[in-house]
This record gives C-alpha cells, structure tokens and sequence, in this order.
C-alpha cells in the first residue's frame, strides 16, 4: 500500500449556500493534504457556483464540475468516474467533518497489513440550535462480532446488525479500484439509494476497518421521529427495498440474511410511512400491508421472530386497517 494515499472527496452541491462555506473549509484544512475534492455543482440555482468559483481559484486541489440538475447520485458516479484518488469519500454539501479525518484514516491503513476496501467511522446528527450531551451516532463497535482491536479485519458477516443502521455513504471511505472492479455505482433517478450502495459495497468488501470515533456531523434539518421530505417519491423505498433484497439474495445470502432483511422491511416501511403525502396514505399503507404479509409468509420462523427488535410493529401493521393503523402511528411519532 502507498504511504501516501490520494483520497478523492467528492462533494454532489446542489443549492447549499448557506452551509457550503463551512463544509469546504472542513476539508481544505484537513490535516492530511494529499487530496482532490471533486465538486459537482448539480444545477444550483443560488449562489452556491459563485462560492465553487471563489475556492477553485483559492486552492488547487478544487475540480469544479458543473451540470444540469440529475440528482445526488448522478453527481456522486461522475465524480467516481474522473476521481484519480487511491480512495473515495463522500461529504453531502451542507455537513461537515473533523479536520483529522483523513490523517487518522491513513494512519490506520498503515497499521492494516490488509488492502482494505471500506473504511467505517462513525457520524452523529446536528440539529441547529440543539446541543446533543449524547450523540445518536451512526454505529457502535458493538455491532460487529471478531472485533479485537483498532487492526480487526471484517468482512460484513461479522455485523451482529447489518441492515438496522449505518446505511449511509458518508461515513464510509471506499478503495476506488474495489469500486471500479465490482462495477458498483450509485442507482440514480431513485430515493435512498445509499442503502443499496450501502448493501452492494458490503456483501463483496473482503476487509472493512472500523473506527468507532465521530468524525462527521450530519446537518439535520428535521427534528421529528424521521428525517426527510414529504413527497410522492417516498414510494421508492418499495423499489430500494426488492433491490436490497434482489442483492442478498444474488449473492447466496438469503439464508444468513432473511430475520435481518425481515426487521429492515417493516423498520424501513413503518418509518416511512411519516414522509408519505396525507392523500397518499392509504395508498401506502395498503402496499405495506401487503408487503408484510409475503414476507411473513417466506419461510420465517415466529419464534425467531419474536426477538427481532420493535416486532410490534409488524402485528400494528397486520391487524389493523388503515384509520386506526394512522391513529396508532401519529400518537406512537408524537410521544
């Protein structure tokens, strides 16, 4: 492995003025320098390439790339594609990261006598205004069996929880050739494509290095029970849901994967639910309640079942129609 790794941060800007200032200077003043930062302004309509234009010319590391609006993951694969770094990290334009980030990262792959192909660290929510005295981080050590020391080794059957959190993309920095050679990209014209970039990336990574420190603090912009925008689109959590699916199953994994493939569709589909627009509701609801009553059916032990966490969920979704199903959810999302 080089000494001296060229990281690619690649940073997908769309209409962040009042963060991007902050999120750039996060990076720049990183204590390891040897980094390009992509930056792909998505067809910002702000002033969000004036403030591109001004750190282009400040720092030489800067690519800006303009484009017509295609979305985040279209702007995160053109920025895998002319990346020329040894590793790939992805920063969302209005967050931010510790100024050690990188540093510590190469200082652990020194220590790895592996090639490792995902990095994890941990991130926590900001919410403005808000000081947390405990954090909600994005994993713990805790999760992850065969973990000895800071050097472990993983690979992603040794995650004790592996589609119940951490699904982001931000948290994680990726080998590029791993990338390249898989042929793994971002789904783009689709919501919540991280967690199937998320699942791509981990069942074929052969050394995940895990670092439990926060190192990136994710802007929250919504202080209720679920982040996110009210929209129509929130039906594609369906579609994310079979490709996940459709993956582990690709890769023979179905078996070892079923009871945590079960708990992520009711967790996903329940939580969900909070983004649908009220004239869509019932529409939803319908679907979910269909969907649970295949998976329940596909070879799922109830005993097994039983200990999953937030099971209940399942038996609010089944035994009741859809007005007292919406009772019972807002007063669960209330309290």
């Amino acid at each position: 492995m080089c000494n001296n790794p060229k990281i690619s941060v690649i940073i997908p800007v769309y209409n962040s003025e009042q963060y991007l200032e902050k999120c750039l200077k996060s990076i720049i003043f990183q204590t390891y320098d040897n980094l390009e930062i992509i930056c792909i302004n998505d067809g910002s309509t702000d002033g969000s390439a004036k403030i591109l234009d001004v750190f282009e010319h400040q720092d030489n590391r800067i690519k800006v790339i303009n484009q017509k609006n295609k979305g985040a993951s279209a702007a995160r694969n053109l920025g895998i594609d002319i990346a020329s770094g040894d590793y790939l990290s992805f920063i969302d334009s209005d967050d931010w990261v510790l100024l050690t980030l990188y540093d510590t990262f190469v200082k652990s792959l020194q220590k790895s006598s592996a090639e490792i192909d995902i990095y994890i660290f941990n991130a926590c929510s900001y919410f403005k205004g808000q000081n947390d005295i405990v954090p909600k981080i994005f994993y713990s050590l805790n999760d992850w069996n065969n973990h000895t020391s800071e050097n472990s080794i993983h690979t992603f059957d040794d995650c004790k929880n592996p589609l119940g959190r951490n699904l982001s993309a931000a948290n994680k920095i990726y080998r590029k050739q791993y990338l390249d050679d898989n042929k793994i990209r971002f789904l783009e014209n689709i919501k919540y494509e991280d967690q199937l970039f998320f699942v791509k990336t981990m069942l074929k990574a052969q050394s995940i290095l895990l670092n439990e420190e926060i190192f990136y603090k994710y802007r929250n912009f919504f202080t209720g029970s679920l982040t996110g925008e009210i929209t129509p689109r929130v039906f594609d959590i369906f579609k994310i849901i079979d490709l996940v699916e459709f993956e582990i199953m690709s890769h023979g994994k179905y078996a070892d994967y079923k009871y945590a493939l079960f708990q992520y569709k009711y967790s996903m589909l329940f939580q969900h639910y909070y983004l649908c627009p009220c004239e869509l509701k019932e529409k939803y609801f319908t679907e979910m309640k269909s969907r649970m009553m295949q998976a329940i059916n596909k070879n799922i032990d109830r005993n097994v079942m039983q200990a999953l966490k937030n099971i209940e969920i399942v038996g609010i979704i089944l035994n009741n129609d859809f007005k007292t199903f919406d009772t019972i959810f807002n007063r669960v999302f209330k309290n």
